[in-house]
């Protein structure tokens, strides 16, 4: 089938990439079938689609063997991973960590069930406004001002002693150390001391969502944003543009709540002439060289964050992989990570343009499969078997 070309491009990735002189032949024709299963139309994160999507030769129970129990060590991929995206970042630029949690919900399994997924539980869903069952995942990406790139990640469980800011925090002290500036970005539940603190031993500085009643201490007053918010005048704001959007912003610069000095940026939408409590969104940044349009725009970054995750979960399987064992979680996730940056590569294109492109030519390659097949005297039942939907 000319799918083949989709397959040598991927072998001659691999290559690229090193991984032949790292892992085995059949580890490598693993990965092979597995990045071109993720790749195909209709992958939803099942192993029986990776089998024939990719038209794996061997039995289909070999797959989830490979993410269960096979001997291979899934962390020199995440270490190529990281390698690949610390190449592309600039150095004649900003780089930025975006930092933020998703839910992959799973359905939960009854009382009775001899083998539930591991590592799963209940958490809050800013999304359906409720608690879900399934796994939480903490992202770190790494990006300059073109694009972003999946770093690392950990798999919160609420059993175990570590909490989403310890995972946060381990992540952020195996960043290495850049000589340009360098922003954590992050919403109003990493903008915390600790988060803060670690990244400031780093070299790196802080920009975040903060919540409207953290303490400000204007003139040393002890008052609340949203109490302070209530004193000032809309002729003490100014209008700052951010694409196609204008607000309102004061900027305060001092302490705050443990915090010695930064800025926060009061923001209103342009058209709110009373300063309405209802409307104001604070952010803090604890680089007070930025100017207000710096501090926005760069905050306006973490949104790829967000465009990763539906992306991950929309094509490579994120929201729909079935396999049980913490172990195997782990690796699919690594694979997915690795698919998400390997396929760019490989393409020369964002993953958004990649994975429509690639998919695209693998559905032209099956109607150019069945027609030559037809032309050739294949019968049906022939054709069904060599796509393996019989």
């Amino acid at each position: 089938m000319s799918s083949l070309s989709h397959h040598q491009q991927i072998e001659e990735g691999f290559q690229t990439w090193n991984l032949p002189f790292y892992f085995s032949k059949p580890v490598v024709r693993h990965l092979l079938h597995f990045i071109d299963g993720m790749s195909s139309i209709g992958f939803t994160g099942k192993l029986t689609e990776i089998h024939a999507l990719s038209h794996h030769a061997k039995h289909r129970t070999t797959l989830g063997h490979f993410l269960q129990h096979s001997p291979w060590n899934e962390s020199f991929l995440l270490r190529q991973s990281k390698k690949h995206v610390l190449r592309n970042m600039k150095k004649d630029e900003p780089t930025f960590l975006l930092l933020d949690d998703t839910i992959s919900q799973k359905t939960k399994p009854s009382s009775q069930a001899t083998s539930p997924i591991q590592a799963t539980g209940f958490h809050f869903s800013h999304t359906d406004g409720k608690s879900v069952w399934g796994h939480q995942v903490v992202q770190l990406m790494m990006a300059n001002q073109q694009t972003a790139f999946p770093f690392d990640f950990r798999l919160f469980c609420k059993e175990q002693d570590q909490s989403k800011i310890d995972l946060s925090l381990e992540m952020i002290r195996q960043v290495p150390t850049f000589n340009h500036p360098t922003y954590l970005l992050c919403d109003s539940w990493y903008t915390s001391k600790t988060i803060i603190e670690a990244a400031f031993c780093k070299g790196i500085h802080t920009i975040g969502a903060m919540k409207t009643n953290r303490i400000l201490y204007p003139k040393g007053i002890r008052i609340q944003a949203k109490q302070f918010a209530t004193h000032i005048q809309p002729t003490e704001t100014n209008f700052v543009t951010i694409g196609q959007e204008t607000y309102r912003v004061y900027r305060y610069e001092g302490a705050l709540n443990d915090l010695a000095n930064g800025i926060v940026l009061l923001c209103w939408p342009s058209d709110d002439e009373t300063l309405d409590p209802k409307n104001i969104r604070c952010f803090l940044s604890t680089d007070v060289e930025l100017t207000n349009e710096q501090i926005l725009t760069y905050y306006g970054y973490r949104w790829r964050i967000e465009t990763y995750f539906q992306q991950v979960k929309g094509h490579l399987g994120f929201q729909g992989y079935q396999v049980r064992s913490r172990k195997a979680i782990q690796r699919f996730w690594i694979l997915v990570q690795f698919a998400y940056l390997f396929l760019s590569d490989i393409y020369g294109k964002s993953f958004t343009q990649t994975i429509h492109l690639v998919r695209k030519n693998k559905f032209a390659s099956i109607i150019e499969f069945v027609h030559n097949s037809t032309k050739h005297g294949a019968s049906l039942e022939q054709i069904k078997n060599e796509l393996q939907v019989a």
